[in-house]
């Protein structure tokens, strides 16, 4: 063998070592690949077998031609080897790639009864006027501090207390049933700090009257844990022939934002939707004794919460949950690409971070929405007349476009895209066999139905009719907004819902029947709007009013006759507050805010707008008339239209001969001054005036006008009488910019609040 044939074999030979190394990473890729998809294999079990045949046919070949490669050594072998090799080498890192991938996600979505979360605990204080006394957690020393009274409850419990302790504060600890009652309890004193969310804020800020104290509020730590949440399994019926039922959530910073109980009949492929509003008024499962509550609150404790509570609301059992956040509503929608809605009215809505700006526009018509429009669809309420009634419906006909795209789903690449979207945002209870059956049993429906894919399932919706109401809150001094709920209207979705799913029920067959071409079908009603029950609504107790804009006398009436003192704090001229266009004694701020309770107030202080000793920037050649309240011309020269009394117009000319000071004197008498004036239609003014007095603007003086009560005006000698009422004409006469407003102006004011 000659020398180059031999280090020819010797390259051949190396390369074999790196072809083998090679061929073992992709039997290792194979191999993963095939232990990936396994958990899928319910998808087709032919298909499955298909795919584990040819990839343990490329396997065997590949190894084949590496081990005749190895003995042979032939460039011509090596070759082929190389080409297959390759081949199998991507294929075997695509299939590995993808199958991670969706497993990673699946892990993600589905909830099997235990998972990890990072939750985060705040303590915080509230101090009414911003003076806080507790600024951090050294300040708890001997404090009353708030916690849950469940003692299996990591935030609200477990978790304060094992960090005061490892800290070694000692403080007296006040327990609550729910958050709500423990901010309740902050709010209104009865604790010095409490242990929320840290997320408090953006959770309660929906509730009205919560905005002005939450921003009284701070948090003096804030510390995270990683925690093990349970929740219960999911059932473990055969979804494709027993019927099922699945709460759908939609939270928003802990909130059930949107619940919706659905039941799937497999066998008839209906589905019902039965929505319930958030702010009903239910008793809440995990709260001591089952106490009342806004449905959405309960999600703020748990997951599990929200599910039991649905149960003893409904009274049937819920088999599935299915749970998604807001981002993961606008993510799956964009990798759908959009959703088909048909939208009444052209908006603009909020965007899906916790404090969006109104900046999404969704347009009238059918239109494909990405998936910040159709959240901000899904979310508006203000928009329609039946407000949140109709957001429920529209949160319905969202779910349906997204289920009706993903029947369609044929791209890979998009699918992969809307379980990356799913993976971090949603959560279920189903397993994944469940999942791939009942995936596998619709598209046989499908394809035995000769209607439209989107039209295999129908879909029924419903909601828990009830009525808008309030109670009063003690701590918060509020009327807190409620939905009470009818039970007639429970009773129906319930009895709607037991038909779906109940296999045994039976339908009484019609004695006779009537045919008309012209009949229309029109869908069976599931619930009333209202119903024959009693209407509860919380007897508000008396409160404090809003006086801003008031006059001092009202507030001064409506304190007597409740044997409340009024004190009055005058704002003047500079002072901050102060508007020259109020009128006297008009209301600008009260020490206690409207909505207390007025048996708890014995005392208010009113700030009122005060012109007494005001003064006026007036324009050069003019002085102020306090009697007027108004800029006048030096030269006593009154002109034809206001706004050159007060923007020292043509009628402020100064009087070249005379000196336009006016200087007080003691002098009993009055020299007018006898220069002529250069503009013959300005009046001769005195030099000097007695002390007391002023020019009268016709060359003499006259007594300082002293300053009118509100019901009073000057008498022509320097005092006042009463005030004669007059009605105003109408006229159409244009307020000049930077005038002050006539006595008549201040007279219907005065009339407005009396």
């Amino acid at each position: 063998m000659t020398k180059q044939n031999k280090m020819s074999k010797r390259k051949l030979s190396n390369m074999n070592f790196v072809l083998a190394a090679i061929a073992i990473l992709t039997d290792i890729l194979m191999v993963l690949g095939i232990l990936n998809i396994t958990r899928y294999s319910n998808f087709s079990k032919s298909i499955f077998v298909l795919i584990n045949v040819v990839i343990l046919a490329i396997l065997l070949v590949l190894n084949g031609l590496i081990a005749y490669n190895a003995y042979a050594m032939k460039k011509s072998i090596l070759y082929v080897t190389i080409g297959v090799l390759v081949i199998a080498f991507l294929s075997g890192g695509a299939l590995t790639y993808v199958t991670t991938r969706v497993n990673k996600n699946i892990d993600k979505i589905i909830n099997t009864g235990t998972t990890s979360e990072k939750v985060e605990v705040s303590f915080v204080v509230y101090s009414e006027n911003g003076n806080f006394a507790i600024n951090d957690i050294n300040d708890l020393e001997g404090k009353t501090f708030g916690i849950l009274s469940n003692t299996e409850e990591q935030v609200g419990y477990i978790l304060p207390k094992k960090e005061l302790e490892a800290k070694k504060i000692n403080v007296t600890y006040h327990e609550y049933d729910d958050y709500n009652s423990m901010l309740m309890g902050l709010f209104g004193g009865e604790i010095d700090a409490a242990a929320l969310p840290s997320n408090y804020v953006a959770m309660f800020e929906v509730n009205d009257g919560y905005s002005e104290y939450l921003e009284n509020t701070k948090s003096i730590l804030t510390f995270d844990k990683n925690i093990t949440v349970t929740t219960e399994s999911g059932s473990d019926k055969d979804i494709t022939t027993e019927p099922f039922t699945v709460l759908i959530i939609g939270t928003d910073e802990q909130r059930s934002d949107a619940l919706m109980l659905a039941s799937f009949n497999p066998i008839s492929m209906q589905v019902t939707l039965t929505s319930i509003a958030r702010d009903s008024y239910v008793p809440i499962a995990c709260y001591a004794g089952k106490s009342e509550d806004k449905i959405t609150h309960a999600r703020v404790r748990s997951r599990q919460c929200t599910i039991d509570t649905v149960e003893d609301l409904m009274d049937v059992d819920i088999d599935f949950y299915f749970e998604s956040n807001f981002t993961g509503i606008v993510k799956m929608v964009d990798a759908l690409g959009g959703i088909i809605i048909t939208n009444p009215y052209e908006f603009v809505g909020q965007k899906s971070d916790a404090r969006g700006k109104m900046t999404v526009w969704v347009p009238a018509g059918t239109n494909r929405l990405n998936g910040e429009q159709a959240l901000a669809y899904a979310r508006e309420r203000h928009l329609y007349a039946n407000g949140d009634f109709q957001r429920q419906a529209n949160q319905q006909q969202v779910i349906q476009a997204i289920l009706t795209e993903a029947m369609k789903l044929t791209d890979v690449n998009k699918a992969l895209k809307v379980l990356d979207a799913a993976g971090d945002n949603v959560s279920t209870n189903f397993t994944v066999d469940q999942l791939i059956s009942l995936f596998n049993y619709s598209i046989k429906k499908m394809n035995r139905s000769y209607v439209k894919n989107a039209n295999v399932i129908n879909i029924v919706g419903s909601r828990v009719t009830g009525y808008g109401s309030s109670k009063w809150n003690e701590s918060m001094q509020l009327n807190l907004y409620i939905y009470r709920v009818y039970q007639g209207s429970i009773t129906d979705n319930r009895n709607a819902i037991l038909r779906n799913i109940n296999l045994d029920s039976k339908i009484d067959a019609p004695k006779a029947i009537s045919f008309s071409a012209n009949w229309v079908f029109t869908a069976p009603t599931l619930t009333n709007e209202t119903y024959s029950e009693p209407i509860i609504h919380d007897e508000s107790p008396d409160t404090v009013l809003n006086f801003s804009g008031k006059l001092l006398s009202e507030v001064q009436e409506w304190a007597s006759s409740r044997g409340i003192t009024v004190k009055v704090t005058k704002v003047h001229q500079g002072e901050e507050g102060y508007v020259d266009s109020y009128p006297e004694n008009m209301v600008i701020a009260q020490s206690v805010r409207a909505g207390i309770k007025t048996e708890n107030v014995t005392e208010i202080t009113v700030s009122i707008i005060t012109h007494e000793g005001a003064t006026k920037n007036c324009p050069a050649n003019s002085y102020y008339d306090s009697g007027k309240k108004a800029c006048v011309c030096e030269s006593g020269y009154y002109a034809k239209n206001d706004s050159d009394l007060n923007t020292g117009g043509a009628g402020c000319i100064a009087n070249p001969t005379t000196t336009p000071t006016v200087t007080p004197t003691t002098s009993p008498t009055t020299t007018p001054s006898t220069t002529p004036t250069t503009d013959p239609t300005v009046s001769p003014v005195p030099s000097t005036c007695p002390e007391g007095q002023e020019p009268d603007g016709n060359g003499g003086c006259k007594p300082i006008q002293k300053q009118c009560g509100e019901n009073e005006e000057p008498d022509g000698n320097g005092g006042c009488k009463p005030k004669e009422v007059t009605e105003s004409p109408n006229t159409d006469e244009e307020v000049p910019t930077g005038f002050i407003f006539p006595n008549r102006f201040f007279n219907l004011f005065s009339k407005l609040f009396r």
